[in-house]
């Protein structure tokens, strides 16, 4: 979404909401994208900058061609190979959960301490890691972001969620849809409930998950899980689920404008080093 410099409630409420978070979203202290130290409870990040190749020479992806850069990569299995064609931060961050209200775009390089070589649009963070359910059960992703967070377990696509955009039309290779129409809006955008997958608990799944700003300006991107049969407070037709976290942490409740509501008091999943 580009961003409009402009005065407004939201404007202030973007602030506010940034200063309640104080740039800590981790059980560990990690900032909004992750920390620089690996801990035993998070999932680790990396940084393309699809740009750019890996020699810093321009490439010839452009707004339009950004979808179709993350389809290959999605389509042909979650292949690094495809997106270390482009430049890659040497430096990973860890994090414990994938909640970021909306904020500047520029955010993301900074994060990573690239804000001096990759400007904030067109870029991809992909986080991947070993995860277990608290107790065994059925469990499916449940995601929005500004402009797109997808997710893969043990290597199969179980979400894809573009902003405002269907996931075929954007993901055409991928061809991946959400069987459920769209729940709780968020942040200018509506969740996209992923699949239905059985999981045990200390049973440690491969999750892979891309969330990526487009043609720069503001971002969000928020991942929640719902267990199936589970018990949940209601806003209307639609289930208000937690966070999805590795780590516990009292994230602050958000309002629906700038971050989702949520619920608490649900236990972490366990991550594998």
């Amino acid at each position: 979404m580009r961003l409009h410099i402009r005065f407004s409630l939201a404007g202030l409420l973007c602030g506010v909401m940034l200063l309640a978070f104080g740039g800590r979203l981790g059980a560990d202290g990690s900032d909004t994208f992750g920390q620089k130290t690996q801990s035993e409870a998070a999932l680790m990040g990396i940084l393309y900058d699809l740009k750019q190749t890996q020699d810093r020479q321009p490439t010839n992806v452009d707004a339009g061609a950004y979808f179709g850069v993350l389809d290959k990569f999605i389509s042909k299995g979650w292949d690094e190979n495809v997106l270390n064609q482009y430049y890659r931060v040497s430096r990973p961050l860890y994090t414990t959960q994938i909640f970021i209200p909306q904020i500047s775009a520029n955010e993301a390089p900074k994060a990573f301490g690239a804000e001096a070589t990759v400007k904030p649009s067109r870029w991809v963070i992909h986080y991947k890691g070993q995860v277990s359910p608290p107790e065994d059960g059925t469990y499916r992703f449940v995601a929005s972001a500004d402009d797109v967070i997808a997710v893969a377990v043990n290597g199969k696509t179980e979400l894809v969620a573009p902003l405002r955009q269907h996931p075929k039309q954007s993901f055409p290779l991928t061809n991946w849809e959400s069987t459920d129409p769209p729940g709780l809006r968020a942040a200018g955008g509506q969740f996209v409930n992923g699949d239905w997958v059985q999981m045990k608990a200390g049973v440690p799944i491969d999750l892979d998950i891309i969330v990526g700003e487009r043609p720069g300006g503001v971002f969000n991107a928020f991942l929640m899980v719902e267990k199936q049969g589970g018990s949940y407070e209601m806003e209307g037709a639609y289930p208000i689920l937690p966070i999805f976290q590795v780590a516990a942490f009292d994230t602050p409740s958000g309002d629906g404008t700038l971050a989702p509501k949520f619920a608490k008091d649900f236990p972490p999943w366990k991550s594998y080093q």
